[in-house]
């Protein structure tokens, strides 16, 4: 079964970081996601990851009466937003658990699993 491990987390700390600044905390915690990558390739080989830039640059859009709407956002009743996903081929939820809760993110944010239809 693959799996989606969808990123969930508040990135507003992160709006008007300095670029300096936000570079030295990713540095920080490089070397954990090093050590959750090494994990994920052992259960998962062909794992995808990918980290999102920041809401603040999304765009929605959405048709309303036969036209195109497009608006800055997302626009979210919560603070957490998507910040990144993992597809994972994992032989059983109990592993996409065991995983998600090695994501640094898990600490601050949360993990939403989902199986992938095929």
């Amino acid at each position: 079964m693959i799996y989606a491990l969808l990123i969930y987390t508040d990135d507003a700390p992160w709006v008007d970081l300095p670029d300096d600044e936000a570079a030295e905390r990713r540095a920080q915690s490089l070397p954990e996601w090093h050590a959750l990558f090494e994990e994920l390739g052992k259960s998962a080989p062909d794992f995808a990851g990918k980290e999102l830039d920041g809401s603040w640059t999304a765009k929605v859009v959405s048709v309303r009466d036969g036209e195109r709407v497009v608006t800055d956002g997302p626009f979210t009743e919560t603070k957490e937003v998507i910040g990144g996903l993992f597809l994972l081929e994992l032989p059983d939820l109990d592993e996409a658990i065991r995983l998600a809760a090695r994501i640094p993110a898990a600490r601050h944010g949360s993990i939403e699993i989902r199986p992938v239809l095929q």
